[in-house]
């Protein structure tokens, strides 16, 4: 079998600007499955981090969002850094995950920064960093603002280049009065930069010969680890050599483009600006590639326009640089760079924003993961309908199967269509959602059976995503000391465009053991008292509805991510450590908060509790909820407000809807507390009703032995008997 698959390495400029012009012009996109590999979702536009530094504009505004590119683009995306390429083998090696295949190939991978040996042991000890990767020297400046005193030890950048003269500039307008010093050769640096500097109390320096805090290093590239160890032909900095049609030599599969690229040995040092200008010849090259037509030839400007900001408070002024010519400082440069860059990102943005469907505006989008469920209403009626109401009466996150004189087996089944398009990372989300409902049950895992729906493509591509999904899927298991004990494939009939991945069905039927004398938890057995206490933040869903409608999330991407591939088990085997030692039951009742959102899950529970207590005739009971206690995902609240919400959301409100109007009956009441308004009161609602994907356990808990929780749980709510 032959793969056909285009992967692009790095998310680069030229990398993001190519998604780009694919979105634009389609017709150029070759009919392959394409995927990209970054080892960070969100790129750092270079040419305005100094603006970040100095506080200009906020580090989410200097943002691209790659992965919501790629998925407007219709393209794969892959989290993940790359430690090696088999050139020979054509094969990509990633950081703890499988290998990914590929057919043709493109690098823009960028570079580090060089460390020479004087710095590389003040690296690792974090009185030095790099100014490369962005995310990494944002935060290392950041821990300084605490510091920006007259009396503090000086603050050192170094480096003779124009990058690093520019982010001393930053540092000045971000740190008043802070010393700074700038270690660098003065023979390189031109008079009118020297003269500035002086201006802007910033001391040059040849050599570290004083006492100092910090040092942030802009010392030039140089080429990651895996490139400099590998069989590509390399020029003097370590580039990757490229022919004219921007193909590394000897190898026509693979094109390198950006700071990792050179055109021939003799070219000039590769820049932003010679990157940006490849992207229309690389996109043009691709598609004839694969179509097995002529490629054309790329000429790069030997020289281009540079603009360095002084960042001067009261009126911004900026130098021009044309090969060794600096003009200015001179205002007008300082609006020419403004609105270039300003441009640029603004591009990005109108060509991909809500690209997704044909209405731009916040309208509800068909959501995956467990936002895909059917409404609660449809299940009930439908169970009802089919003579098995005991199941909408007495709804159970798990059954139980066997029972012997050493354990009790639950079973569970659970599943959605692809909620993301790199099929291990799908397949390890999906694996810990089908988990949660054993470890809502208080069992550990033992054993699974898969269900995979793969779209019909060829069967090489059949196989990298069913060898991907199996291999996510795995790592949970192994990781949990479970087994897969079987499984069943077919073939979709319903689902043919790119990314092939999105056409994955993935759902499994999980196994759970239990002592005998453990007690499984159930939905009913709430007791008057007891405190409920949540495992996560909430807000899943909202999120995903966003990512949909190509809206930055940056603020809860790297937490719900992490979250997402986080077990639970841990936390439901410290809490049978607790009983264990205390002898007593502690969780009266539990459930996971998924698909119905936090209202509806409780709600099941409440209605259990009360169905039970009727039969032994005693008063129902109620919660009471205060929502100043639930929390939410970064900049979650935020989206509430701007009206995104999932296409499960309405449905899972109609909850809230009947509590408004069915006061005589209510078994939910919310409380304020104390810091929190009407209005907001309303939003933190709408938050109970956002459906989760691998959301929080809940339980209903001895309130006694409440303080015995970690800090990863949280109270939300108290339980009380119902008034009548």
């Amino acid at each position: 079998m032959t793969l056909n698959h285009l992967v692009l390495v790095g998310g680069g400029h030229t990398n993001a600007l190519l998604m780009k012009n694919w979105l634009m012009k389609p017709n150029l996109m070759p009919d392959v499955p394409i995927s990209i590999i970054s080892r960070d979702s969100f790129l750092v536009y270079s040419s305005f981090y100094p603006s970040v530094i100095s506080r200009s504009i906020s580090f989410k505004q200097s943002l691209i969002d790659i992965s919501s590119l790629a998925n407007s683009a219709r393209i794969s995306f892959i989290k993940s850094e790359v430690k090696d390429i088999q050139f020979n083998n054509q094969k990509i090696i990633l950081n703890n995950r499988p290998s990914i295949p590929y057919s043709k190939i493109i690098l823009n991978c960028g570079s580090s920064t060089k460390v020479s040996k004087e710095f590389s042991k003040l690296v690792k000890e974090n009185i030095a960093c790099t100014i490369r990767p962005f995310f990494e020297s944002y935060q290392f400046i950041k821990s300084e603002d605490a510091f920006n005193a007259e009396n503090e030890l000086p603050f050192v950048i170094t480096g003779s280049g124009l990058g690093a003269i520019e982010i001393a500039f930053a540092l000045r307008k971000r740190w008043k009065n802070r010393k700074l010093i700038l270690v660098c050769n003065p023979i390189k640096i031109s008079r009118r930069f020297l003269k500035s500097l002086e201006i802007f109390n910033i001391q040059i320096k040849e050599d570290i010969n004083f006492d100092y805090k910090k040092v942030l290093l802009c010392t030039g590239n140089s080429p990651h680890d895996w490139i400099k160890n590998n069989i590509l032909r390399l020029d003097n900095n370590g580039r990757v050599i490229t022919n004219q049609y921007l193909r590394a030599k000897d190898f026509f599969n693979i094109y390198a483009v950006g700071d990792c690229a050179s055109v021939g040995i003799n070219k000039p040092k590769s820049s932003g600006i010679l990157a940006v200008k490849s992207s229309q010849t690389l996109l043009k090259n691709i598609n004839n590639d694969f179509a097995n037509k002529n490629l054309r030839k790329w000429l790069p400007q030997k020289r281009g326009l540079q603009i360095v900001n002084l960042f001067n408070k009261n009126q911004p002024m900026a130098f021009a640089i044309y090969g060794k010519l600096v003009i200015g400082p001179s205002r007008f440069f300082w609006v020419l760079k403004n609105i270039l860059d300003t441009n640029f990102l603004r591009e990005f943005k109108n060509y991909y924003m809500f690209s997704t469907g044909n209405d731009s505006s916040n309208s509800v989008m068909d959501c995956r993961g467990c936002a895909a469920k059917i409404s609660q209403k449809v299940l009930n009626d439908s169970l009802i309908n089919s003579n098995l109401k005991k199941f909408a009466d007495s709804p159970e996150d798990a059954s139980e199967i066997y029972r012997s004189d050493k354990h009790i087996i639950l079973q569970s089944l659970d599943g959605f269509p692809s909620l993301v398009s790199d099929p291990w990372l799908n397949a390890k989300i999906t694996a810990l959602h089908a988990c949660s409902d054993l470890w809502a049950c208080g069992a550990k895992l033992l054993s699974g059976q898969v269900l995979v729906s793969i779209p019909k493509i060829d069967n090489a591509f059949q196989n990298y995503i069913f060898s991907q999904s199996l291999d996510g899927i795995k790592s949970i298991f192994d990781e949990l000391g479970a087994e897969i004990i079987g499984g069943h494939t077919f073939e979709s009939r319903n689902y043919s465009h790119k990314p092939y991945t999105l056409g994955v069905d993935l759902a499994l039927s999980v196994q759970g053991a239990l002592k005998v004398g453990q007690r499984p938890w159930h939905k009913y057995g709430m007791k008057p008292g007891d405190v409920l206490l949540m495992s996560r933040p909430l807000g899943v869903g909202i999120f995903f509805a966003a990512c949909m409608r190509n809206i930055n999330v940056y603020e809860s991407y790297e937490e719900i991510f992490k979250n997402l591939v986080t077990s639970q088990q841990k936390l439901v085997e410290n809490i049978r450590i607790i009983q264990e030692k205390f002898e007593k039951q502690i969780v009266n009742a539990a459930t996971d908060v998924t698909g119905y959102g936090f209202l509806g899950h409780l709600n099941e529970m409440i209605q259990a509790t009360n169905s039970r207590r009727r039969k032994e005739n005693v008063k129902d009971l109620k919660v009471v909820l205060n929502l100043n206690l639930f929390k939410a995902y970064p900049g979650v609240i935020d989206l509430i407000n701007k009206g995104i919400n999932s296409s499960l959301f309405e449905e899972n409100y109609k909850i809230l809807d009947s509590l408004r109007y069915e006061s005589h009956e209510r078994n939910i009441n919310f409380v304020h507390g104390n810091g929190i308004n009407p209005k907001e009161g309303k939003t933190i609602k709408k938050l109970l009703c956002d459906p989760q994907t691998c959301g929080p356990l809940l339980v209903s808990c001895n309130q006694g032995f409440e303080k015995y929780f970690d800090n990863n749980w949280y109270k939300v709510g108290i339980v009380e008997i119902k008034d009548n």
